[in-house]
């Protein structure tokens, strides 16, 4: 598949603009705060319905602007074209409530679940170290950007699980507090247990193929789930009720990744470690192109000034047969043909 065009209104710097695209490399220049990775930002947002960068709809909305509206047309390997929109809110539209974010696909309004995917994307970015040095969350969040992509019943799932927990922990502070009694629970016991097995099956699957991918320097993650369980929700029910939290299931899953059986996190190089985030990048691309038979579109936001030769190199071998969207201050010799797009 690939991204023709994305028309952009009150979206983080951008007035109103459009972008046309090839479907090969598309090299996007422009200095600092011209709105490259915003452009990057927008369309990752179309792709699995949020940002990678902002923690908040707000934060993406031009300032003093109420709203924003992106739309997209994507052309996928069969020649079907599809319009894709989304017009985000900061909740009140002249005195009304309104949804921070709402999806369309060829019109038909869309929840998230089932839009999510309809424009395949892997994200290359500096930030994207954080993988492996930062806390779980980045690493999880990781697996839940490509399985959101790939697999919408892995999207519902999750996003059930994240609902009944924030429930379920209200809960546990209520009976902590005397309010309620343990037999509350059940109802977010059962719905956590059956949607945190699903998640927890789907991301050790990932993970399998992922360690399949062969590398030149032998890396491997080691999966470390949190596992639910009835006997253990039982087990471990009065101390989650005097911590008023949930503590254990897949929100508390993480990975390590390991080469000559040294934890990159602690061991690790910098080179080594910008190695094996490339390494999970391209097994993100591979799984996605197993599970859904498409080509993903290539986002690298700016990463040519991390990269040596060589690790520029296996980056842009993995260009071959996908669209690109490449970011760089300033202009990078690609040794390919390029559709050149300079921002101000």
């Amino acid at each position: 598949m690939f991204l023709k065009e994305i028309s952009l209104t009150d979206f983080r710097n951008y007035d109103q603009i459009k972008f046309q695209f090839s479907n090969g490399i598309n090299l996007i220049l422009g200095p600092n705060a011209s709105g490259k990775s915003n452009l990057l930002e927008a369309i990752f947002l179309l792709s699995t319905g949020r940002s990678f960068r902002a923690g908040k709809v707000s934060q993406i909305i031009k300032h003093q602007s109420l709203v924003a509206h992106l739309k997209a047309l994507v052309i996928d390997e069969g020649g079907e074209q599809t319009k894709l929109a989304s017009v985000l809110s900061r909740g009140e539209v002249n005195g009304k409530k309104t949804p921070l974010r709402q999806f369309s696909a060829d019109g038909v309004k869309k929840p998230q679940a089932k839009f999510a995917g309809n424009l395949l994307t892997v994200l290359f970015s500096p930030q994207d170290l954080d993988i492996i040095t930062d806390s779980p969350s980045f690493r999880r969040r990781f697996l839940d950007d490509v399985l959101d992509q790939s697999d919408r019943d892995y999207y519902r799932a999750n996003l059930s699980y994240h609902k009944g927990l924030r429930s379920r922990n209200r809960v546990l502070e209520q009976i902590r507090a005397g309010q309620t009694t343990p037999k509350a629970l059940f109802f977010w016991d059962r719905l956590l247990l059956e949607n945190g097995q699903k998640i927890s099956q789907r991301r050790e699957k990932l993970i399998d193929f992922i360690n399949q991918q062969q590398s030149s320097a032998g890396y491997e993650i080691s999966y470390q789930p949190s596992i639910i369980f009835p006997k253990k929700l039982a087990e471990k029910q009065s101390a989650e009720i005097a911590a008023g939290q949930t503590l254990f299931g897949p929100h508390r899953d993480d990975f390590l990744v390991f080469t000559d059986n040294r934890d990159l996190a602690i061991f690790g190089s910098r080179g080594e470690q910008r190695l094996s985030v490339l390494w999970l990048k391209l097994g993100q691309l591979r799984f996605l192109e197993q599970a859904t038979q498409k080509q993903p579109v290539l986002l690298l936001d700016d990463i040519f000034s991390e990269l040596d030769r060589e690790h520029k190199k296996l980056v842009v071998a993995s260009f071959i047969g996908h669209q690109t969207l490449v970011t760089a201050a300033e202009n990078i010799a690609l040794d390919c043909q390029v559709n050149l797009i300079r921002l101000n």
